[in-house]
């Protein structure tokens, strides 16, 4: 994000994590979903970069927005195999 007082155009998480892959962002103007795969079906990107530098970003509109999001596009852990018990 180039400009911390403004925020992107409406996006789904997938449009979010192609955009900004392996980043922290910080996301204002969120539509859930039911907890399903992804956090969010719609949401406007407020900050991207490192988890401090996503917030420092968003912080001037925190003031505007109610709530603010804190999301990592990537993965958070590398994804561990499955246990397969032999008797």
């Amino acid at each position: 994000m180039s400009d911390a007082r403004t925020v992107s155009e409406p996006m789904t998480w997938k449009e979010i994590c192609e955009r900004f892959p392996d980043q922290w962002l910080a996301l204002v103007e969120i539509d859930w979903v039911d907890e399903r795969d992804e956090p969010v079906r719609l949401g406007f990107v407020a900050g991207a970069g490192t988890r401090r530098g996503a917030l420092r970003q968003a912080r001037p509109l925190m003031k505007i927005f109610d709530k603010l999001g804190h999301y990592f596009t990537g993965n958070a852990a590398p994804e561990l195999p499955r246990i397969v018990y032999v008797a």
